[in-house]
């Protein structure tokens, strides 16, 4: 298995979750777009918010909040889709806001907290420090695929 355990020096967009700074490698982001009208499909899991039509590629989309169990807000219009690569497939995630791009240095990263409970730790990969600012580096495999990484146990 192809997993990403460990964090490297670049550039990072950074988004808000209900205040909480997340951020994915630039390398892992495609676009980022404004809302667009969201197609329902019934019967997915409810952290897929649906599917949208972009540019004529159907791509469908994860709404954050909804992924962590976190209190569902209305779209403002600073409200984003992060749209990410994986395995060749675009997907995109909802976000409340894309705040910026920094670079994160080397010396920059922290390992997850073993305090976490696993799904919060396997979440992401580590933190950054960025000057007083603290940033969860995503994990994107995990955030897309839990169900699939939960059969899966890697304790290192």
């Amino acid at each position: 298995m192809n997993t990403v355990t460990e964090n490297k020096a670049g550039q990072y967009v950074v988004f808000a979750i209900n205040n909480q700074l997340c951020a994915l490698p630039i390398e892992e982001v495609i676009e980022i777009i404004r809302v667009q009208t969201i197609t329902l499909v019934p019967g997915i899991t409810d952290y897929i918010s649906g599917m949208i039509n972009l540019r004529g590629k159907i791509i469908p989309v994860v709404h954050l909040r909804k992924r962590y169990h976190m209190p569902d807000d209305p779209f403002t219009k600073k409200t984003r889709i992060v749209i990410i690569e994986d395995d060749g497939e675009h997907i995109g995630l909802i976000v409340d806001e894309v705040v910026m791009v920094t670079y994160v240095a080397e010396g920059e990263f922290e390992p997850t907290l073993d305090m976490f409970n696993s799904l919060e730790k396997d979440c992401f990969r580590g933190f950054a420090k960025v000057g007083d600012t603290l940033i969860g580096i995503l994990n994107k495999t995990k955030v897309l695929y839990p169900e699939y990484e939960k059969g899966v146990e890697n304790n290192e």
